[in-house]
């Protein structure tokens, strides 16, 4: 299992240009560690460990007994669950079984682990998009302009050539951000679909499952259901069907304990506040780009925050003539330069917008050109 988690270790690396905002990476790179490492944990148990056991007097066919009762799921009895403990059943959820009476089976612990490395891959899938989409383009322009020790001359030949792409290419970033946009929509949608992804997978416990847990601590003690048992019940029944000496059909009822039930709805309780948090944050994060969409005050105001050394009136004269996507590339490039080689930027840039007369973008459906004096 060591060797299986070191393998991750590569999520967690420290990447020298960053493309994206820090919500989008709790998508791509956290939840996705979370998730493989629960799916990994959860089959090394339930492969290489003993993930049911069954309680039967038979002794002798009590192994065949539980790979049935594995492979073919076990249930409880929703009749049994507010009955009282030690007194009118067992255990919660577990009682005699009588004809006519309804049954709940759960065999979807089998699949946790799938699933868990199923919701891997799609929380990555917005992370791969990006990627594919955006080939390089911030480390194209951004060059060694990270470094702040390069020499005056290394300094002055990347300064130009970056200030001379970002002028040529002025105003044609819309299909770029338009991308990103679209992959930070996509883990929004990612996380309601998840969630609603587990609730079915789970009978339609997940949706509340974290504030029945809440409450539940509120209850009066005498009267309070566990609401995880409910969810992933670690006692249930088994039916297995045999011939017994005389050549009859006997039916044998067996108790089977799922231990790995322990470890699933601490998993899972995790998750439904984790995936909450993801969901807030991430609308959040939707709306604020919609509002730097609409405000280019707003887009200046965070500029000047993430560039505090950067001259205000060459940042005002940028801003006014940037369109949302062109500043977007501006707010890359101010994360992955140093801050004095971008306040060199921003001043080269808006005199070389000054010298060539660029105006404010025009409105029209034609992004591919700008408006010159």
């Amino acid at each position: 299992m060591l060797t299986l988690f070191t393998n991750l270790k590569g999520l967690l690396k420290i990447r020298t240009i960053c493309t994206d905002g820090p919500v989008f990476r709790m998508h791509s790179r956290w939840t996705v560690l979370i998730l493989l490492v629960c799916s990994i944990l959860l089959a090394s148990r339930q492969h290489f460990g003993e993930p049911i056991h069954c309680l039967q007097r038979d002794v002798s066919r009590i192994k065949a007994l539980e790979n049935f009762c594995w492979i073919h799921s076990t249930f409880v009895m929703p009749h049994a669950w507010n009955a009282t403990v030690g007194v009118e059943v067992p255990h919660p959820g577990i009682d005699r079984h009588v004809p006519g009476k309804p049954k709940v089976y759960h065999g979807y612990y089998q699949w946790v682990a799938l699933a868990l490395l199923l919701q891997a891959i799609l929380f990555y899938l917005p992370r791969y998009l990006w990627k594919t989409w955006e080939k390089g383009t911030v480390k194209a322009l951004a060059l060694n302009l990270h470094d702040p020790l390069l020499t005056d001359a290394e300094k002055e030949k990347s300064l130009t050539l970056l200030v001379r792409s970002l002028n040529l290419h002025w105003g044609h970033f819309d299909a770029y951000f338009r991308k990103y946009l679209f992959c930070e929509v996509l883990t929004l949608v990612n996380v309601l679909a998840q969630m609603w992804a587990l609730d079915v997978f789970l009978d339609g416990v997940f949706t509340t499952f974290g504030i029945k847990v809440l409450q539940w601590s509120d209850w009066d003690q005498e009267y309070r259901n566990d609401p995880l048992v409910r969810a992933f019940p670690r006692m249930t029944k088994c039916q297995f069907y045999d011939f017994g000496s005389s050549g009859d059909v006997q039916r044998v009822d067996a108790l089977c304990i799922l231990p790995l039930n322990v470890l699933n709805e601490k998993i899972f309780i995790f998750l439904w506040f984790w995936m909450v948090l993801l969901l807030v944050l991430t609308g959040v994060t939707v709306f604020f780009r919609l509002m730097l969409a609409a405000m280019p005050m707003l887009r200046y105001c965070v500029l000047v925050t993430r560039a505090p050394q950067a001259s205000k009136g060459a940042l005002d004269r940028l801003v006014g003539r940037c369109r949302t996507s062109d500043w977007f590339v501006l707010y890359l490039l101010a994360k992955n330069i140093d801050s004095r080689h971008f306040s060199a930027v921003v001043s080269k840039l808006a005199a070389a917008m000054d010298q060539n007369g660029i105006h404010r973008p025009s409105t029209s459906r034609d992004y591919t050109k700008l408006t010159y004096v």
